[in-house]
């Protein structure tokens, strides 16, 4: 359970208080249920703590916890009638940097603000960075990604909402404040490090929670099992995520998010795995035997069904999904592609080709996709200035793909919502404006692909 408690003592000097004792606030986190321990009018005292020393109460949902891909829905109470109040919502980045978003609203005739839907969403996915140098970069259109914590070593990160009055008799004053979590694994979900010394592959294995009622998943902890009975009609999908030319293991708050869904999923790193890593530091004659290896050992995970196997890839990680999919039919069911190329094209940022297959180049050009044996699925953005990923898409629905394309969007149409706010849009240093559209883009695509990997 996160933390919770009320900035407003902390804050309050004698004639704030006599100000805001005339009004009392509330700040309800709901997620589509009703309020813990209230009625239907929403009257009703908050279980968890929150209430401030004037009569000010915060009251929450069943639970602070909600998973990370959620959009939150807040409601605030007893505020003055027709007044401005701005709510904000504050968290750290894995480095200790500040970020934060701020929403103004205006209260109704019962002195009351609702924050629902895409509103809700935004107030969370809208974060951009507080801090100087964050800032110039982001200015300057450079990346300025939120990454907390790695899900491995937190499972949940921590979200500072609050409610500061911008109107009326009450201006300046914190109404209310409260700390919720933002939820990668659920209880009992585990995690395992994969090393190139003892598993041949570099990435993260999560597998979902025994009592999920979906999967059978492993044992609560920090370690899973790496094998078992797997196949049965109660097996989900096992998904294989991995990124594309920023290196590393950028899938692993994708993967944990599909464990928590159900799937037992891998976020495998191919190069720029780091010191000592064992792997390479460029896209170069990477093979495909790597992912079928990393395919294989995911499939045999409790609660998989290998027949199912989807791979997950964004931009220069999407040609690899392709090409899994179509020459390793009989491993790899189902294709998902962010930010696509239709074509394999050259090594990056210098080699002699990219991908090779069996030790042997895998030449440039289009790639066919005629042996997929499941569907293709591809999500792109028709602001992208980093390449034309909407082209690639059309071109990939020639050939048999699904593809949604977003107009507005730009390159960072991958993953979940709300979670990876503020990323920059390619070349075009327009961060914001597509920052909007994309997370409205994986918004509205994660369901769509969450529901694909589930039939």
């Amino acid at each position: 359970m996160a933390r919770t408690r009320t900035d407003a003592q902390a804050r309050r000097t004698p004639a704030t208080a006599r100000r805001t004792a005339a009004a009392t606030a509330a700040l309800a986190v709901l997620a589509g249920a009703p309020l813990a321990g209230c009625g239907p009018d929403g009257g009703g005292t908050a279980h968890d703590g929150g209430t401030a020393g004037d009569g000010a109460r915060i009251q929450v949902a069943h639970s602070t916890t909600t998973r990370a891909d959620e959009p939150l829905a807040l409601r605030v109470t007893g505020l003055p009638a027709h007044t401005t109040v701005r709510l904000d919502a504050r968290t750290r980045d894995r480095n200790g940097r500040p970020w934060t978003a701020r929403q103004d609203a205006r209260t109704d005739a019962h002195g009351t603000v609702r924050l629902d839907g895409a509103a809700g969403g935004r107030l969370l996915s809208d974060m951009t960075p507080d801090d100087p140098h964050t800032l110039k970069r982001a200015k300057a259109g450079r990346t300025v990604s939120f990454h907390p914590l790695p899900p491995g070593r937190e499972r949940s990160y921590e979200v500072r909402l609050g409610v500061t009055a911008r109107s009326g008799a009450h201006k300046g004053d914190r109404l209310a404040s409260r700390t919720i979590a933002r939820q990668w694994l659920p209880r009992g979900a585990t995690h395992r490090k994969l090393t190139v010394g003892h598993d041949g592959l570099a990435g993260d294995l999560y597998l979902p929670p025994r009592d999920s009622g979906k999967s059978r998943g492993g044992e609560s902890g920090e370690s899973s099992p790496s094998g078992g009975k797997s196949g049965s009609a109660a097996g989900k999908a096992p998904v294989l995520v991995f990124g594309g030319s920023e290196g590393g293991n950028a899938g692993t708050y994708t993967a944990a998010l599909l464990a928590a869904h159900g799937h037992p999923a891998m976020s495998l790193c191919y190069f720029r795995c780091g010191p000592d890593s064992g792997r390479p530091d460029a896209i170069d004659g990477i093979d495909l035997d790597y992912f079928t290896r990393a395919a294989r050992l995911l499939a045999k995970q409790p609660g998989a069904d290998p027949r199912k196997l989807a791979v997950m890839g964004n931009s220069r990680g999407s040609e690899i999904a392709q090409l899994l999919g179509q020459r390793r039919p009989s491993v790899v069911r189902d294709v998902i592609a962010y930010a696509p190329s239709s074509k394999v094209i050259g090594p990056y940022p210098t080699g002699t080709h990219a991908w090779s297959d069996h030790g042997r180049p895998v030449p440039t050009g289009t790639i066919p996709l005629n042996r997929v044996r499941g569907e293709v699925f591809t999500v792109a953005g028709g602001n992208d200035r980093m390449w034309g990923s909407a082209d690639s898409a059309s071109s990939m629905a020639s050939r048999g793909a699904q593809r949604r394309v977003y107009p507005d969007a730009g390159h960072h149409v991958n993953w979940f919502p709300y979670g990876q706010p503020a990323q920059e849009t390619g070349r075009d240093g327009n961060r914001v404006r597509t920052s909007v559209a994309d997370q409205r883009a994986r918004a509205d695509s994660w369901p769509r692909i969450l529901k694909l990997l589930d039939r």
